[in-house]
């Protein structure tokens, strides 16, 4: 049981409207609050500073008399990380004060990065890294919402939470919803049987960003795969061919080179992606930064969910072939496509 499938809405340990006392004007009120037990102050406006999260329908006007768990003092409470919250609140804050920025361009954070985890399961149990599914917002969906199973399981509307904020900008993504693509401009499209021609990134995906993916021609909600990278960073090139000559280095001259079959990649991970790129043969990517070998695609099992190849349109000798995470030798497949999106 999460803290907010139990103790933040527990019928048997709540109480109804305490904790939020108005002060002045009526559309901005005071909110105590008892995190973890440290005391905090905030204004209703900061903690609604999200639309349409978890977060804001708790604290809005319209559900002010729905049970909110409660100290012996009346301020709301929250069994999180005191540190943590009030990390939050500074960026909740911020945001608020920001109306004319796009919610793809706001990131929540940790405050440091052991906290990474935790944080993110803060955020969650919030509704501020979630979406959900709901028919229409009642007092009785409010209390629903707790209950992800039941929401997930119903025919209703997509309402979309806090993904409007948490567009991703960077790293390896797997199941990654097409929803929280806010600011992305999708620059290409085609079937993994239709030849990738390398001249889209700079003829159709002109953005400083691109968001390299890939999925099932049945699924249009979700990429199975996707890397996102700086055009900077995207084409780093793999190591030549090695190339001997009668078992010699081939520095040696007027005789046979007897050069190998692959090509050897070593990624230098980009803000956690490892790109790579072999001219006229193969581009893709990787988690982070590895070693192994193209020919002329990347068919190593190691953290096969995070890798991503696709052979170039020039190339017409595949053995390896084109690859969408676990699923590979793709080069001859319309059940499968390829996406590329771009922001500036």
């Amino acid at each position: 049981m999460s803290l907010m499938d139990g103790a933040m809405f527990s019928k048997n340990t709540t109480h109804r409207g305490k904790g939020l006392k108005t002060e002045g004007s009526l559309s901005d009120d005071i909110i105590e609050l008892n995190i973890g037990g440290q005391k905090m102050t905030t204004l209703r406006s900061t903690l609604t500073a999200i639309p349409n999260s978890k977060l804001t329908f708790m604290f809005s006007k319209e559900n002010a008399k729905n049970m909110l768990p409660v100290d012996r003092e009346g301020a709301v409470f929250f069994d999180y990380n005191p540190i943590y919250f009030n990390h939050l609140l500074d960026q909740l804050r911020l945001i608020k004060r920001m109306p004319n920025v796009y919610g793809y361009q706001l990131r929540f954070s940790p405050p440091f990065l052991s906290a990474y985890v935790n944080f993110t399961h803060m955020l969650a149990d919030l509704g501020l890294t979630r979406k959900f599914d709901i028919l229409s917002f009642t007092s009785e969906d409010f209390r629903l919402l707790l209950e992800e199973e039941n929401l997930m399981n119903r025919n209703s509307r997509v309402f979309l939470l806090a993904d409007h904020f948490l567009s991703p900008m960077e790293g390896t993504h797997a199941n990654l919803s097409v929803n929280s693509l806010n600011g992305w401009q999708e620059c290409y499209r085609s079937t993994y049987d239709v030849p990738f021609n390398i001249s889209v990134l700079t003829e159709s995906c002109n953005g400083s960003r691109l968001l390299v993916a890939c999925r099932p021609v049945h699924n249009k909600k979700t990429l199975t795969l996707a890397g996102i990278g700086y055009r900077e960073d995207i084409l780093h090139p793999c190591l030549p061919k090695r190339c001997k000559t009668n078992g010699e280095p081939r520095k040696l001259t007027g005789r046979q080179f007897m050069c190998s079959s692959y090509h050897q990649c070593i990624t230098q991970a980009k803000r956690g992606v490892g790109w790579y790129h072999v001219d006229n043969q193969t581009w893709g990517f990787v988690r982070g930064s590895l070693s192994f070998v193209v020919n002329p695609c990347d068919s190593s099992n190691l953290d096969s969910d995070y890798r991503l190849c696709w052979t170039l349109q020039s190339d017409m000798k595949k053995t390896s072939t084109d690859r969408c995470g676990r699923a590979k030798n793709l080069h001859k497949s319309n059940q499968w496509e390829r996406v590329i999106y771009y922001i500036y």
